[in-house]
């Protein structure tokens, strides 16, 4: 087994690749403040006080947006200083668990409309930036033509 340089597998994007990190920050910085402004984490803060299967929806719905804003943000924030490819399919991966929590978890019907729609719309955002950044081609092409200006002085 030959051994690689360090950071030979590095994915190296292009400046305009950056663009997809900043949009999955401040997707992830919704996400997380998303529970108090479109007020279902207020009833997930109240849970252990009321109980009942309602108050477990909007927990579930809050504390989802909670872990993985937090999560996204850290890995589009790694990104964002040192892009591996992982970083970006960890993204579109944690876009399509988004995406799907609120059926699995128990929250796409009920009395929380808001904290599903926040769940898909989010979800799907993360997913598609990230595909995008995945889709782009990683490594600038190298020109084999000469830089000596003959195209210029044609």
């Amino acid at each position: 087994m030959t051994s690689q340089p360090y950071g030979s597998n590095r994915y190296n994007p292009t400046p305009s690749n950056r663009w997809q990190d900043w949009v999955n920050v401040l997707l992830a910085i919704w996400l997380f403040f998303s529970p108090w402004i479109l007020q279902f984490g207020n009833v997930a803060a109240a849970e252990p006080v009321t109980g009942g299967a309602t108050s477990q929806a909007a927990t579930n719905a809050a504390w989802n947006a909670w872990v993985l804003g937090v999560i996204v943000f850290l890995i589009a924030v790694s990104a964002i200083s040192r892009m591996e490819l992982w970083q970006e399919w960890l993204n579109l991966l944690l876009g399509a668990w988004i995406f799907v929590a609120p059926w699995v978890l128990g929250f796409a019907t009920g009395s929380y409309p808001a904290a599903a729609w926040d769940h898909w719309i989010v979800g799907a955002l993360v997913f598609i930036v990230s595909a995008t950044s995945l889709s782009r081609p990683p490594f600038r092409p190298v020109s084999t033509r000469p830089h000596g200006g003959e195209a210029l002085r044609r």
